[in-house]
């Protein structure tokens, strides 16, 4: 069955959040990250909590309902995005703090589209500051019993994943 839900007046369906997230995604990735080739895999074929030698950006959402954004990415891409953010090379990055920043914002910029969308059918949304996850072996689980939409992308080799948790 298709995610609905409804806050106030406003009803959105599951094909407008997922249209939302694509074309936020590859606008951040193309005008913010200098990377034009990133494609979405909706739908995914199954749900995934546990991550292998990535990193994690989570931001909360609050006001009118509850949620989260996130941003899942393996480490290696997010070295390669942070570099292209920064106009820099790989090497000349230096230790995890560039990287964390960058998948903050790329995740923080990600919540604003979304707040954006929310905010134009009137409703209230505020942010919360990016946290982030990072590590080898991991899990993630948003503990809820609200809706979730999560897509999946990927550039080559690389796969990640744009997630929005609500709690209407």
């Amino acid at each position: 069955m298709a995610l609905s839900f409804t806050v106030k007046e406003a009803t959105f369906n599951e094909a407008d959040l997922v249209g939302h997230i694509v074309e936020s995604v590859k606008k951040i990735f193309s005008t913010m990250i200098f990377i034009d080739d990133i494609a979405d895999e909706y739908p995914l074929a199954k749900p995934e909590s546990h991550f292998i030698a990535s990193i994690s950006g989570m931001v909360g959402l609050g006001g009118d309902f509850s949620g989260m954004v996130g941003i899942h990415i393996p480490i290696e891409f997010a070295k390669e995005a942070t570099a292209s953010m920064l106009g820099m090379e790989l090497d000349e990055l230096e230790g995890d703090d560039d990287i964390h920043d960058a998948v903050g914002e790329i995740t923080n910029m990600l919540a604003g589209e979304i707040k954006m969308l929310f905010s134009a059918n009137s409703l209230t949304v505020g942010l919360s500051t990016p946290s982030i996850i990072s590590g080898s072996d991991y899990t993630v689980e948003v503990v809820s019993s609200g809706a979730a939409v999560v897509v999946p992308f990927n550039r080559n080799e690389h796969r990640f994943l744009a997630t929005l948790q609500i709690e209407a």
